[in-house]
């Protein structure tokens, strides 16, 4: 796909090519950011191994994604489905679809009967002006869960950010248990940690998968250090309209997201089709490169 260098092979070509930088580089500092039902459609290993590589410095997520992940750590499932299914038929008998991806609604019950476990664990005292990072971290710590997204954040010290966290299930249910009991969420505490993280990093990349709130969070993130320094996008959304998720990363060098001379590719496409793709040759880029070093 390399070699053609033209549309949506050429594209994946320098995807790869970008990715194995910031991959195979210790000089990055490297964010992915995820939208989009990735953990429902069965990326979650993928990701997983993503952060046990250590390629990741930090993930910033919708609340979606993280909630699916721990639905996942409690031994639920998300089963195939279809486009086609009669929603009322799927109401009555207790699933909720995700396009063409059914879960069951007594996973959410599940959900929040762990996730309020794990707060009452939290002091009190430090359940008070809390980032919602250092919350994700002790809810990935207490996952008994091995290829769970946040419990392999949390053992590698990988950050885990998700600014529109409230907007998910997982979010409704940290909202529930601060009705009664004592939980203060400061949000500007993570943008601190975000902005600190971008401005001490010697190079800056970051994997965009969807686009929405995570996308936009992380390039701003960078615009005190005049943007990051690699960058790739995977979407599905058009330009045309003007929002941010189909936007192309070009458009983020005039707000200083992107820097002057940086390396950046948008991949126009269905990241559940090429995103295993890209990663099989950044992979076999990667290995193929730390086999030269050490000889």
């Amino acid at each position: 796909m390399g070699a053609t260098g033209v549309l949506g092979g050429g594209r994946v070509g320098a995807a790869v090519d970008v990715l194995t930088g910031m991959f195979g580089s210790s000089e990055f500092t490297n964010f992915l950011t995820l939208a989009g039902p990735m953990v429902p459609s069965g990326f979650r290993l993928l990701i997983a191994d993503m952060v046990e590589r250590g390629f990741l410095d930090a993930i910033v997520a919708t609340g979606a994604n993280l909630t699916h992940d721990v639905i996942e750590a409690l031994g639920l499932r998300h089963y195939q489905g279809s486009f086609q299914a009669d929603d009322r038929k799927l109401l009555r008998q207790g699933y909720s679809r995700i396009a063409d991806i059914f879960v069951r609604e007594e996973a959410f019950e599940k959900l929040d009967v762990k996730v309020r476990k794990i707060l009452k664990k939290i002091p009190p005292d430090e359940r008070r002006n809390m980032a919602y990072s250092d919350l994700l971290a002790k809810v990935g710590s207490q996952l008994n869960d091995t290829n769970s997204i946040l419990w392999k954040a949390a053992r590698r010290n990988v950050k885990v950010f998700s600014p529109g966290l409230l907007d998910s299930i997982l979010g409704l249910s940290i909202w529930s248990f601060a009705q009664t009991e004592t939980l203060q969420l400061n949000p500007l505490l993570d943008v601190t940690r975000m902005v600190e993280m971008c401005m001490s990093s010697k190079k800056l990349g970051v994997l965009i998968i969807g686009g929405g709130l995570p996308k936009h969070n992380t390039l701003l993130a960078s615009v005190l250090r005049e943007g990051v320094d690699a960058a790739v996008q995977i979407t599905a959304d058009r330009p045309e309209p003007g929002g941010l998720s189909g936007a192309p990363l070009a458009e983020s060098i005039s707000w200083r997201k992107i820097r002057k001379g940086g390396r950046f590719v948008d991949v126009y496409s269905d990241a559940t089709v090429c995103l295993p793709l890209i990663m099989a040759a950044v992979l076999e880029r990667v290995k193929r490169r730390a086999r030269k070093v050490q000889a």
